[in-house]
């Protein structure tokens, strides 16, 4: 859901367009101002129909939305954090893709190759100006010196702050405001009017507005877990029937060789070659030491069509 509330000076009265769910400004005009409107309206009109390419280039030259946010889509298994929420409500992407973002920022975009997904919480104010701009956007930060109540910061906004995204900086977390509506996770990452934001007496120690557009950079991210191949369905019924031919509880198979540790606890036990051993449960023998007689070993030679 996006919201695009009046400014705080326009008087106006808000009109709902049954086709359309986006709120619109009605302003009360003249005959003359109601037909240059109009004019105009038709102009854009005419411009988004034959020409949709220029509005994009448009948004690719720097131009930001103004007095509009995003609902914060959390697409993960985590609870949302304010440094992650406001950041998704500026650049509109879900919460697994700002994550993904913030980990490049602080690991490099290399981060895939750790062995574990980093989990992210906290944020610090310099990651999150370096999250947007790999998201595409960028802006300058202001430290706010008096420190004012979040309800007098928002009473004396003056120019690109009034209607631009922003991040505030609130006591120890984040919130997003952006014209008259205000998103943060009291919310629970929902849009809302200001005039309904919690935390108005709260301190406002600085700000980060977002200035300008600019195309967005390549975020690594994990690649989803694979299915387990066939060759590895094999291995594991070669296990099993190694375990049931021998009785081990554990068994270590290398390229080349076998191992195993019986209940007894005596360590590791050479078996043999890996060769010589699949060769005794694919072939049975009742003379050998692995007479693959088992059912898993029965299974691995079905899986292995002998």
């Amino acid at each position: 859901m996006s919201h695009t509330p009046p400014s705080q000076e326009e008087t106006c009265k808000l009109a709902r367009s049954k086709d359309d769910r986006q709120n619109i400004l009605v302003f009360p005009v003249d005959k003359a101002s109601a037909a240059r409107l109009s004019n105009s309206q038709s102009a854009q009109s005419a411009i988004a129909t034959v020409k949709p390419a220029a509005t994009n280039t448009a948004i690719a030259a720097g131009l930001v939305k103004k007095r509009y946010l995003h609902d914060a889509v959390n697409d993960t298994k985590s609870r949302l954090y304010s440094g992650p929420d406001v950041i998704a409500s500026i650049a509109g992407v879900p919460l697994s893709q700002v994550n993904d973002a913030i980990r490049q920022v602080r690991f490099g975009a290399s981060w895939p190759d750790l062995s574990y997904t980093p989990q992210i919480k906290w944020v610090l104010y310099s990651e999150i100006e370096k999250a947007l701009y790999l998201l595409g956007y960028t802006g300058e930060w202001r430290w706010l010196r008096d420190q004012p109540t979040l309800a007098a910061y928002l009473k004396a906004r003056t120019g690109k702050e009034r209607d631009h995204p922003c991040v505030l900086s609130i006591s120890n977390y984040y919130v997003a405001v952006s014209g008259g509506v205000f998103c943060d996770v009291s919310s629970r990452g929902i849009v809302v009017d200001i005039d309904d934001a919690e935390g108005r007496r709260k301190k406002v120690h600085r700000v980060f507005v977002v200035t300008t557009r600019i195309a967005p950079s390549p975020i690594a991210s994990r690649k989803p877990v694979r299915k387990a191949s066939p060759r590895g369905k094999l291995d594991q019924l070669f296990r099993e029937a190694i375990k049931a031919e021998t009785g081990a509880v554990r068994v270590k198979i290398t390229p080349s060789e076998v191992f195993i540790i019986r209940h007894d606890g005596s360590g590791w036990y050479w078996l043999g070659s890996r060769d010589s051993v699949e060769d005794s449960i694919l072939r049975p023998h009742s003379d050998h030491r692995l007479r693959g007689d088992t059912d898993e070993a029965a299974s691995y030679r079905k899986a292995m069509g002998e």
